[in-house]
């Protein structure tokens, strides 16, 4: 899914579902920044910096973790594995055939692991691990029958459409973005020549989003806001989307979506410092070819910081998953 989904539709879900103003900011920034946890660049003090790979805190090194890549880096097995995996291509149940084969990493929708994911979070309390969750389980329609490894298994044009089948068979890479925006309608051809209507998808995890999220807090009733997310989801394309969800937030709550800055969290947390030849190599890291001319070091009040607390539920959501995976 887009941000329409992944930050705005989230947050007026929560807000639906009986969670407080700042609750419902921090799990649908964390659903959102999932996807922009990245390489990067971000915006620090004025200047670009990537993601920091490893940082000086309180005396020691503090190593955060992305959750999602967005560069060449994708080719590499290891970000298959501990990125797209845990964070947005949980393998299902096992009941997905393709060409009369089975594949026990592929996507399904509403799986066991996803819930189960979703579910811990929910009872832990914590906003940024509900949110990171949410990712997860909404991707489970977007990404649904695609695992997150380079192999056949997500092979969506024939053999002899040479420029389509071309990309690397990560995810959904041969089917480009189609599978995430909602008013988008494509043909994944390993299932014949029948389109595939995003909205339905969107519809059905909007449905199962507001029913695990009522069981923790109550708030409305289905019925009662049903048709509001129907013409939220019928919109002609994505930022029509997120205006019929910015009024339907106005109108049943007196209140505007927050604004996402992806530079929001980091820029609070981290500050950066132009290079100087005379530092020592081991004090800041290794300093690669590729990475921006800035040195960056956590602020003041750092281990309270939304970015420090986002990276911690972040960790804990990828041991989960991994642990959930193991039997495969």
């Amino acid at each position: 899914m887009e941000k329409d989904f992944h930050y705005h539709i989230i947050y007026s879900l929560a807000r639906c579902t009986g969670y407080d103003r700042e609750e419902a900011w921090v799990m649908a920034y964390s659903s959102q920044f999932v996807d922009d946890n990245n390489e990067g660049p971000y915006t620090i003090d004025g200047g670009e910096v990537l993601f920091p790979k490893k940082l000086q805190a309180d005396g020691g090194v503090y190593h955060p973790v992305m959750t999602q890549s967005l560069s060449p880096k994708s080719l590499d097995f290891y970000v298959q594995k501990y990125v797209y995996m845990p964070f947005h291509f949980i393998p299902g149940d096992g009941r997905v055939t393709i060409r009369g084969k089975r594949n026990p990493y592929c996507v399904e929708p509403d799986s066991t692991r996803a819930r189960g994911l979703l579910e811990g979070a929910l009872k832990s309390g914590d906003p940024y691990a509900i949110g990171i969750a949410l990712h997860t389980y909404v991707d489970t329609w977007s990404h649904q029958n695609f695992t997150a490894f380079r192999e056949d298994w997500n092979s969506v044009y024939p053999w002899y459409n040479v420029f389509k089948s071309y990309v690397p068979n990560i995810g959904h890479a041969e089917a480009g973005h189609a599978p995430d925006i909602i008013s988008a309608r494509w043909i994944d051809h390993r299932f014949g020549d029948e389109e595939v209507e995003n909205r339905g998808r969107a519809m059905e995890a909007i449905k199962a989003v507001f029913d695990a999220l009522s069981q923790f807090r109550g708030g409305e009733k289905w019925d009662a806001v049903e048709r509001s997310y129907w013409e939220i989801v019928k919109a002609k394309g994505y930022d029509e989307r997120i205006k019929v969800n910015a009024l339907f937030v106005k109108e049943r709550f007196n209140e505007e979506v927050p604004y996402y800055d992806k530079n929001l969290w980091i820029r609070d947390a981290l500050t950066c410092i132009t290079w100087n030849d005379n530092w020592v190599e081991e004090l800041v890291g290794q300093k690669e070819e590729d990475d921006p001319l800035v040195r960056v070091s956590p602020r003041s009040g750092f281990r309270r910081s939304h970015w420090y607390l986002f990276q911690q539920a972040a960790k804990a959501h990828l041991a989960r998953a991994m642990d959930l995976v193991k039997g495969i």
